[in-house]
């Protein structure tokens, strides 16, 4: 029996492979709406119809081998031609909260995945607070 996701959920669980961020990190951001909005907004419906068709059968041709799975979205997502580059935008999109060369929003720079992935925080935002600077890094 073939369950039947929405494209939202599509994009949340294929978020979690293009970032190696699990589901509960991506959903701590606040940003799945947001960024599952500007995936509408910045492609064509017919691109973004057969980006998540073709999310969805590789998601579940590929269920429970994570080698064959992280070969597929190589194959037929990441080249910059397949689906406009989507794929690869998404990834940008997801650390550092730009669509190609637009800002998203003002709260998907504090969001980005970057400064988690560096270990850091945004500059001007979420500072670590008094005396931080007395504890070693990781």
């Amino acid at each position: 029996m073939t369950i039947q996701r929405s494209e939202k959920d599509l994009f949340l669980e294929i978020s979690v492979y293009l970032t190696g961020f699990d589901e509960a990190e991506l959903q701590g951001t606040g940003m799945v709406n947001t960024y599952y909005q500007a995936v509408l907004s910045n492609n064509t419906q017919p691109d973004v119809a057969y980006f998540f068709e073709m999310v969805a059968t590789i998601l579940q041709q590929n269920e429970g081998n994570e080698d064959a799975l992280n070969k597929a979205i190589s194959i037929h997502l990441m080249p910059a031609s397949a689906y406009s580059g989507m794929a690869m935008n998404i990834i940008n999109m997801w650390y550092t909260g730009n669509w190609g060369q637009n800002v998203v929003s003002g709260q998907a720079y504090i969001q980005g995945l970057i400064w988690d992935a560096a270990e850091a925080h945004p500059p001007g935002a979420k500072q670590p607070g008094y005396g931080s600077w007395a504890i070693p890094p990781l």
